[in-house]
């Protein structure tokens, strides 16, 4: 039986690859995207298993139309799962970060996530006893797990991520319905230099935490050009969809350990030293 898969976020990064590594499998791919050249493009590219859908995660009207274009599509054996990838980053102290600013990065990361899922929950075998239940991943972050300084608004929108994650695997395994997180650490993947180009143009220079901000840039940049391969990720979100036995969460990144290895004081020494807020511009 052909496995449908649905992918938010498929114009490049993660999605993308996960998009390119499922079709690899055998599995058919639905993934989302905001332009409509972008979907032609990625179909053209990954081939006829890859159907392209127009939708934002913060758009009902859309998100309506495309849940009605996979019923049609999957039938009645919905979908096997579904990969919430779709998120954006958000950086600057917090004590500056407009507010919405904060306010998008929770609605995009956190409220798009979980309008989705609503969206698509009865394809996934909700409210219904089903032989085959479909999946969730929700694509996460260590940033879900450890608050970096100057990415505090992105780590809130992880952290809470974190907390739907775990809500819904409780909540949903009446119905069978597994659901997993994947936290990635650095990652190879266009997002790194996007980051350090906005981050670049320092909003904040004028501010006690310019020096801090510069690093951040100088650690976005190393880490687009150091990071783990994508198929890291992607392996991970392959086996949250496909194993006999997927994990409830896949840290991919040490940094998520030591949360629970170093008391708090010491973790805020460290991050602190390491975006240089113990010095001043």
């Amino acid at each position: 039986m052909t496995k449908y898969i649905l992918i938010t976020g498929v114009s490049s990064g993660i999605g993308y690859a996960a998009a390119k590594d499922l079709i690899e499998q055998g599995c058919k791919v639905f993934g989302s995207v905001r332009k409509a050249a972008d979907g032609e493009r990625v179909r053209a590219e990954l081939g006829e298993s890859f159907i392209p859908l127009l939708f934002d995660v913060n758009d009902a009207e859309k998100l309506a139309a495309a849940v009605a274009q996979v019923a049609s599509t999957v039938g009645p054996d919905g979908l096997a799962g579904l990969v919430n990838n779709a998120g954006v980053s958000c950086s600057g102290p917090l004590m500056h970060l407009p507010l919405e600013e904060f306010e998008q990065v929770m609605a995009i990361n956190v409220t798009g996530l979980l309008r989705v899922t609503q969206a698509f929950l009865p394809l996934l075998g909700a409210g219904k006893r089903s032989e085959n239940p479909g999946r969730i991943v929700n694509v996460s972050s260590v940033s879900g797990g450890v608050a970096i300084p100057m990415m505090g608004g992105y780590s809130a929108s992880k952290y809470a991520v974190e907390a739907v994650t775990d809500t819904l695997r409780r909540e949903l395994s009446i119905y069978g319905i597994q659901v997993a997180g994947i936290e990635p650490g650095p990652t190879k993947t266009p997002i790194w230099s996007k980051d350090a180009q906005q981050m670049a143009e320092n909003r904040y220079a004028n501010t006690d935490y310019a020096y801090s901000m510069t690093q951040v840039v100088a650690m976005a940049e190393r880490e687009g050009r150091t990071g783990k391969p994508v198929a890291t990720v992607t392996a991970a979100i392959r086996h949250a969809l496909l194993a006999a036995r997927p994990k409830a969460r896949y840290p991919l990144n040490g940094a998520w350990y030591l949360r629970t290895l170093l008391a708090s004081k010491i973790m805020d020494g460290v991050l602190c030293k390491q975006v240089g807020l113990n010095k001043r511009a």
